[in-house]
């Protein structure tokens, strides 16, 4: 932690996390793990969110990450390609699904992008089906505190 008035603010060491919802970790390959959290309620009780990032360097074990699952807060997913060069091209392709049973859709993803999912709108799977070059995976769960 940076020391000084506001160091607090700034989070240099994150939170490994092995455990989380709706993931199924017990083999994994592909992705940064443990899970880094940046940001929730044990490293920065005031910000009342939290952040987990994730680098994928290969298509993941388990493919879905996470399955089809919902929650009770608002979340920002972003997909972002490493290419420095062009910061929309996604270095992949990413299915990723919203809405569950009739009103399932799945999108098929090629581009950096922002996703925001309302707080109890089904969502996923989120699935790397090719991974060209590393694609940074940034959740943000909104009003939420801890990270679960």
């Amino acid at each position: 932690m940076q020391g000084g008035r506001f160091g607090r603010l700034i989070i240099e060491d994150p939170k490994l996390v092995e455990d989380l919802a709706h993931h199924d970790f017990s083999s994994v390959s592909g992705f940064t793990y443990p899970d880094p959290v940046y940001l929730d309620d044990d490293l920065c009780p005031e910000a009342g969110t939290w952040l987990d990032i994730v680098w994928i360097r290969e298509p993941t074990t388990p493919r879905e990450l996470p399955g089809l699952h919902v929650h009770e807060f608002p979340e920002v997913v972003l997909l972002v390609g490493s290419n420095a060069h062009d910061v929309t091209d996604l270095g992949g392709q990413v299915s990723w699904g919203m809405g569950e049973g009739e009103d399932a859709e799945t999108f098929i993803l090629t581009r950096t992008c922002a996703i925001y999912v309302p707080a109890g709108l089904w969502h996923g799977p989120l699935v790397f089906e090719r991974v060209e070059r590393p694609i940074l995976n940034v959740a943000i769960g909104l009003q939420t505190g801890g990270y679960a």
